[in-house]
C-alpha cells in the first residue's frame, strides 16, 4: 500500500497514523482518522514504558520536525537485550512496511511508548472477542440500520472488536442498543469487509446486552 497523507484504502488514510487506526480495528473515517498527536492523547491511549512494551502497543513522536510525527506498532522484541524490535509501520517514500527499528529506545529520542485504550493494546493481541450469532447478520457502514449495508456475518461462531451504543435494533419484544465492530463474511462489490452488526444477533442475553461467549462485556469502542 503506497504510503499518502491525502489517500485512502479500505476506509483509513494512508500514511502512519490511518494505517495504526486501521490495524487497531477503528471504525474508518477516512481523511478524518486520528493524525499522531491525536493518538497520542488520553483519549486514544496511555503511557507506557518502553521496556514493558507488548504487542498491539504503539511507539509515536507525536510531533516530530516540521511538526510531521511518525507512529508504529510494536510486534515483539527483535532480541533478548531489547535493544530493537519488530514493527509494523506505514512509511513515507515506502509504503506498508515489517521491521527491526529501535525507535525510543535511546537517549534523547522523541518517540515513546502508547498503549492503546481499547482494540489491540495491553497484550490482547488481536482484541478479538469470541461470540457466537443466532443468524445471518448484515453489517452496516454506521450504527444504523439506515447506514450503507457492507456485506454479511455468517450465523455461528464469529470474532468481534468492540462495541458501540447506537440505533435501536427491533424484532418482536427483543431489542439492542449496541453495535459490534467486526469483520464479514461476505462483502457486497465495492464496500468494506469491516462493518458494524447489530448485538441483537448475539441471542438470548437480554435487551441492551453486548457480552462475549463466556459472558464478559466486550469493550467500548
Amino acid at each position: 500500500m503506497r504510503y499518502s497523507m491525502e489517500g485512502v484504502h479500505a476506509g483509513h488514510r494512508t500514511d502512519c497514523s490511518g494505517y495504526a487506526a486501521m490495524a487497531l480495528g477503528f471504525a474508518p473515517r477516512g481523511l478524518r482518522d486520528p493524525n499522531t498527536t491525536a493518538l497520542n492523547s488520553s483519549s486514544y491511549s496511555s503511557p507506557v514504558e518502553m521496556s514493558q512494551l507488548l504487542r498491539g502497543d504503539l511507539i509515536i513522536d507525536p510531533s516530530g520536525p516540521r511538526h510531521i510525527g511518525h507512529v508504529v506498532i510494536f510486534e515483539a522484541w527483535a532480541n533478548a537485550r531489547r535493544s530493537s524490535y519488530w514493527a509494523y509501520e506505514q512509511r513515507g517514500g515506502y509504503g506498508t512496511d515489517h521491521r527491526v527499528l529501535a525507535y525510543g529506545l535511546r537517549a534523547g529520542s522523541r518517540f515513546h511508548g502508547r498503549r492503546p485504550n481499547r482494540v489491540g493494546g495491553g497484550g490482547a493481541g488481536s482484541g478479538k472477542r469470541n461470540v457466537v450469532t443466532f443468524a445471518n447478520a448484515t453489517g452496516y457502514a454506521s450504527t444504523s440500520e439506515g447506514s450503507t449495508a457492507e456485506g454479511v456475518l455468517s450465523k455461528g461462531r464469529n470474532y468481534v472488536y468492540c462495541r458501540r451504543w447506537g440505533d435501536i435494533t427491533k424484532v418482536g419484544s427483543s431489542y439492542n442498543h449496541y453495535w459490534l465492530w467486526t469483520d464479514l463474511d461476505r462483502v457486497y462489490a465495492g464496500r468494506h469487509g469491516r462493518a458494524w452488526v447489530s448485538a441483537y444477533y448475539l441471542g438470548p442475553q437480554g435487551d441492551d446486552k453486548a457480552n462475549d461467549v463466556i459472558g464478559v462485556p466486550i469493550p467500548e469502542c
